[in-house]
Order: structure tokens, then C-alpha cells, then sequence
């Protein structure tokens, strides 16, 4: 059995460009009248929502961090 790898992909904007992927999408579902469709890209949405929240608070931690000393900048 192959052993499966994992990779981490790294967003420079955090994941912007997928919450505004899924905002689309939700958009053109709601245009179709497509209530699978919805509730999955709804789904996907809240999932990428909260990353990009986490992405910020901890982007605003390090900037913090930065100016009082505790770390060095980047």
C-alpha cells in the first residue's frame, strides 16, 4: 500500500481569494435555485471564513509581536 503525502499549501492573502470563490459561487447557486449546491458552497464557506479569521488574528499577534521585540521581523 503506497503511503499517502500531504501537502500544505501556504496563502499569501490567508484565504481571501477562497472565501471570495465561495461568496461567488453562493451567488450563482441562489441565481439556479440549487439548494444542494447552496448548502455546500455554504459549508465551504464558513470552513474558509474561520481560516481566514485565524489567518488574521495570528497575522495582527505577529505584527504585535514584531514591534515590542518578542520576535524578530521577517
Amino acid at each position: 500500500m503506497k503511503k499517502k503525502t500531504y501537502y500544505k499549501r501556504n496563502y499569501t492573502n490567508g484565504y481571501e481569494r477562497k472565501v471570495n470563490y465561495y461568496l461567488e459561487r453562493i451567488g450563482d447557486e441562489l441565481q439556479a435555485e440549487d439548494i444542494g449546491a447552496l448548502i455546500h458552497a455554504k459549508k465551504k464557506l464558513d470552513y474558509f471564513l474561520g481560516k481566514q479569521i485565524d489567518y488574521i488574528a495570528k497575522k495582527q499577534h505577529d505584527l504585535f509581536a514584531e514591534r515590542i521585540g518578542v520576535i524578530e521581523k521577517k
